[in-house]
């Protein structure tokens, strides 16, 4: 049973505080520990933009993040009892202030013991301070966010001095006003019971709540009341602020109830991504244009069901073909996320360049099939307050020849879930970081969750931060020449090759490659890099250059020098080969190797050969 009751109209002022009436003076909360995981859950260490899995007993301090994946999520508990639970496709972390915790997008579940102090809320709009309740707090699409209590009394002050109470089994909405100042939504009545029933958050771990017995005793609370008719039932279960006196939009109990709002697929979606179109001139259909959030059903498309990091809004069709030069942006006036969505696919038959994006911070090619021209610049020019994210998402291989990808003010992303990424002659221009979903912070990302990555004869000119490249079939790098802001990260389930690279980044830059079976490194200088890493079972070096005082760790099954380095023999599995003209301050690689690794010892150790820890 669902729950609609009059709406009151809020005051308009400032940040928001939501507390109980207690008051107990604060304690530090800036780190927990985990204590579940489930699904794919990382951690994010801050500067230096590590990514590794999340496992249990794992502490998170701050300012390092917490990310998870589609249908993923986490547990944490402090010291003193604090439980943060954090939803799907969420990125959060604790502020080093203390107290605090940033949630940048996604949802959280945080519950504080009575008198421990609870903890501020902080979002990109506005922050809320919670005192002994248990309440979800969820991002929403247009920058602000929501906030459900499920249990206790909370009591919600703006910085006028005005007040709201809010019981158990209500929300409210903060929307986002002008200078980023939080504008509070109504007051609306959810249904308790469906949405705990539904929620992850609360039922999807393998502990209960310690407000568990609280929350029930709400849900009864509320179902008397529904009995003695002090709500009228209407079919939805929550509602999306869209004014000051109305709401409107229906969020669906289910995986994504908690931290997201998720539309019925309604019948004008279902027409615009079963039929198919062309984008001939310069102007949005406004009929294929979906400004609600939505996620497409598993009966419509498994592909577009599954992958979909983010709920979607923005252009549906079937088979969305694309002839005009540039796509306007200037009527879209939606939420910052705006995704051409193909059923089939997606075909660019020239040169595109999307202009008036406003506060458009995430433009995604997303489609089973996403077929770009053989030649030709596809750009993109963000003016958000946020970096962008200029991201073509497809399932099977994405092939590439010589095409250019502009992305001013944000950068890019190539992925392919199912199959292969192959770029020849392919060019990329990236003066700022991209600003979500990056498997590592930077500005240029390409990535093959299954297959293999291979670039031959490309340019990266990436003056906005670093390169990351990650296949998990392997991968392959030659004849080309990467101009970078940060680091290079290179990370393979089996093998990577390096051939024939030139490089160019900003002092204290950082060269790493991972693998599981083989790293070949061959014609490469790595005196642009002040840190260079590789692990692998097996190494292999061959007309590769150091500099002086360049940190080298080289990782090794078994930690060793393979015997006879320099002389052209043969690689040798499970060590560190230097196959010949590899050089540390223009002198032979192995004296700066310690005696014990396999070296000759005759230069002070400056490369550092070990196993995996």
């Amino acid at each position: 049973m669902n729950l609609l009751s009059v709406m009151k109209t809020a005051p308009c002022l400032g940040f928001l505080v939501l507390a109980s009436a207690l008051s107990a003076a604060p304690l530090v909360l800036d780190h927990s520990t985990v204590t579940e995981v489930v699904n794919q859950v990382d951690r994010i260490t801050v500067p230096t933009e590590t990514v590794a899995p999340a496992v249990v007993q794992m502490e998170l301090r701050a300012p390092d993040r917490l990310r998870t994946g589609r249908e993923s999520r986490a547990e944490l508990r402090a010291e003193d009892g604090t439980i943060t639970r954090v939803g799907a496709n969420t990125l959060f972390a604790f502020d080093p202030r203390g107290r605090e915790l940033r949630l940048d997008r996604g949802s959280l579940l945080f519950h504080s013991p009575t008198g421990k102090g609870g903890g501020t809320i902080r979002t990109s709009s506005a922050s809320a301070t919670v005192l002994g309740t248990t309440l979800i707090a969820a991002t929403t699409p247009d920058g602000g966010y929501k906030l459900l209590v499920l249990e206790g009394r909370a009591e919600v002050k703006f910085a006028s001095g005005n007040a709201l109470q809010l019981e158990a089994g209500q929300l409210t909405f903060v929307r986002p006003g002008a200078g980023g100042i939080g504008v509070p939504g109504p007051i609306v009545p959810f249904d308790l019971a469906r949405q705990v029933k539904g929620s992850k958050l609360v039922q999807g771990f393998s502990r209960p709540l310690p407000s568990q017995a609280r929350i029930d005793r709400a849900i009864q609370t509320q179902g008397k009341a529904v009995g003695l008719g002090r709500y009228v039932t209407t079919g939805f279960l929550v509602f999306a602020a869209s004014s000051e006196t109305q709401v409107s939009g229906i969020e669906t109990a289910g995986p994504d109830a908690d931290n997201n709002l998720v539309g019925e697929f309604t019948a004008a979606q279902r027409l615009a991504l079963n039929t198919s179109t062309t984008l001939s001139t310069p102007t949005l259909p406004e009929a294929r244009l979906f400004r609600s959030p939505l996620l497409v059903p598993k009966s419509e498309s498994p592909f577009l069901n599954s992958q979909s990091d983010t709920l979607l809004t923005g252009l549906l069709a079937d088979t969305l073909t694309i002839t005009t030069p540039t796509l306007s942006l200037a009527t879209w006036g939606g939420p910052a996320d705006f995704q051409l969505v193909g059923k089939q696919s997606i075909d660019v038959t020239g040169s595109l360049r999307f202009t008036d994006l406003g506060n458009v911070s995430y433009l995604r090619f997303f489609s089973p099939r996403v077929n770009l021209p053989s030649s030709g610049t596809i750009s993109a020019t963000f003016t958000s307050a946020t970096p962008g994210t200029f991201y073509f998402d497809t399932d099977e291989t994405f092939t590439l020849g010589a095409v250019t990808f502009e992305s001013h003010g944000g950068g890019v992303i190539l992925q392919s879930h199912s199959g292969d990424v192959v770029l020849d002659g392919t060019i990329f221009h990236s003066d700022s970081p991209i600003g979500a979903l990056a498997t590592v912070a930077g500005a240029v990302n390409l990535d093959s969750r299954v297959g293999n990555v291979t670039v031959t004869r490309s340019l990266v000119d990436a003056p906005g931060g670093a390169f990351a490249i990650s296949g998990a079939a392997g991968v392959t790098i030659r004849q080309s020449t990467f101009a970078l802001g940060g680091n290079f990260w290179a990370d393979s389930g089996k093998s990577l090759t390096f051939d024939t690279l030139t490089f160019t980044a900003p002092a204290g830059s950082v060269f790493q490659g991972t693998g599981n079976d083989t790293i070949t490194a061959r014609a490469l200088d790595f005196r642009a890099f002040a840190e260079v890493n590789l692990g692998a079972r097996t190494l292999v070096l061959e007309s590769v250059h150091f500099a002086a005082g360049t940190t080298v760790r080289l990782v090794s099954e078994n930690g060793l020098l393979a015997p006879n380095p320099n002389t052209g023999a043969a690689a040798a599995t499970g060590y560190v080969n230097f196959i010949r003209d590899v050089t540390y301050a223009d002198k032979p690689a192995q004296d700066f190797v310690p005696v014990a690794a396999g070296g000759t010892g005759a230069q002070p150790a400056a490369i550092q050969i070990s196993k995996p820890n």
